[in-house]
């Protein structure tokens, strides 16, 4: 393995709900949505599944997943066969989607876009939608503008390279050809973070893989470290969005 990402250490831990809030927002937020056997679900980095194994299992949805990281795809693929889930796998760039247009009625995204090419991803999400779909992405929102050095000091730790404001995801999200864009749940970083002490909160869940290679330990430190320092500029929303239909757009 070359030089170890901070996805490479979610992948290596079997980092499950890793974004704030957690499988609890998650949850929360689908329970809003009108899912069916029959609505057809795309989750966008899947990770280790979590989320499609609980579509899946809840809602019975028609459910595809896709990411780019193997050991994510083989703890996501171990998940759905202990389960017995009919959840499609398949290797997937949010950047360029292995899909016609108009496949999904709903397109999931749980902090992934931020880590890509947002103009490519987004207008992808918006392609893969069928008229009238449904977009949700919970992403890293930046509660001001950051400046150069915090955008570079969050690149060293994530390879992010740019985190937009609420403001400027809405318009991305329009740009891309999505409309009635909100922000339908967030909050600061701080405002997500567990009590270690009281054991509040949501935790993430662990699957970690066999002889992790100790390298590993220095990302999660900087992660930590940057968790901390950034916890009031940094926090987290769920843009809910749909795409038009012909005769509206």
């Amino acid at each position: 393995m070359g030089e170890l990402s901070y996805q490479d250490l979610l992948a290596l831990f079997g980092i499950g709900g890793a974004h704030p809030g957690g499988i609890a927002l998650t949850e929360a937020v689908l329970a809003g949505e009108r899912l069916k056997k029959t609505t057809r679900v795309l989750d966008v980095g899947c990770g280790t599944g979590q989320t499609a194994a609980f579509l899946a299992r809840t809602y019975g949805c028609q459910v595809t997943a896709v990411d780019l990281h193997p050991l994510m795809r083989q703890k996501a693929q171990e998940r759905f066969a202990k389960e017995k889930l009919p959840v499609k796998l398949l290797k997937g760039d949010a950047n360029k989607l292995p899909f016609p247009s108009g496949r999904f009625d709903l397109v999931l995204v749980e902090s992934v876009t931020v880590f890509t090419d947002l103009a490519k991803s987004l207008k992808e999400y918006a392609r893969v939608l069928r008229p009238g779909g449904i977009l949700l992405d919970l992403e890293m929102t930046a509660e001001r503008p950051l400046s150069a050095k915090e955008l570079q000091e969050l690149q060293g730790v994530y390879g992010t390279k740019q985190v937009p404001t609420e403001a400027e995801w809405i318009g991305r999200l329009q740009k891309a050809g999505l409309r009635d864009v909100l922000a339908v749940k967030g909050g600061t970083v701080a405002s997500a973070l567990p009590d270690a002490e009281s054991g509040e909160g949501v935790w993430p869940e662990f699957n970690p893989s066999e002889g992790i290679d100790p390298g590993i330990y220095k990302i999660w430190e900087r992660h930590q470290q940057v968790t901390e320092s950034f916890k009031h500029r940094l926090g987290y929303r769920v843009y809910r969005a749909k795409k038009g239909t012909k005769s509206s757009s």
